[in-house]
């Protein structure tokens, strides 16, 4: 499905070749189908696709499933566990190897193994604990 709804952006670029804001939202969404793997940031350029670029490329990606976003079924299969576990694996500029994210107590995973409690403090990933610095 990923690739009908980009053949059919390319269409629409082609067809509206004369106009810009086809050409450069097509070209946006066209990117985002290959390097997203959120389908609400699919929906999003689907709406914007539909209006500006290709009504049928617009569709496609609308009802598109986030299955569809991979490349594999057993990449999707993993992506679906991590999901189900709720381990929502950020990727940021460091490639933390650890979940980096908030939980329900208030804390905040760090994504190298440390841990910041709701209370201010630290747990380092040696053991150590760092108490919540004071305004004193």
């Amino acid at each position: 499905m990923k690739t009908a709804a980009k053949v059919f952006l390319i269409l629409g670029i082609i067809f509206s070749f004369y106009l810009i804001y086809p050409l450069v939202l097509g070209i946006i969404a066209c990117k985002k189908l290959g390097n997203s793997k959120d389908i609400e940031e699919i929906h999003n350029w689907g709406i914007i696709s539909l209006i500006l670029v290709s009504i049928v490329g617009g569709i496609i990606m609308l009802v598109m499933k986030e299955e569809d976003l991979y490349d594999s079924p057993e990449e999707a299969a993993a992506a679906k566990a991590r999901k189900a576990q709720g381990w929502y694996a950020q990727q940021n500029a460091g490639g933390t190897p650890y979940y980096c994210g908030y939980d329900d107590r208030g804390g905040y995973y760090d994504g190298y193994g440390g841990y910041y409690d709701a209370a201010g403090g630290y747990y380092a990933p040696d053991g150590r604990y760092y108490p919540p610095r004071s305004n004193g």
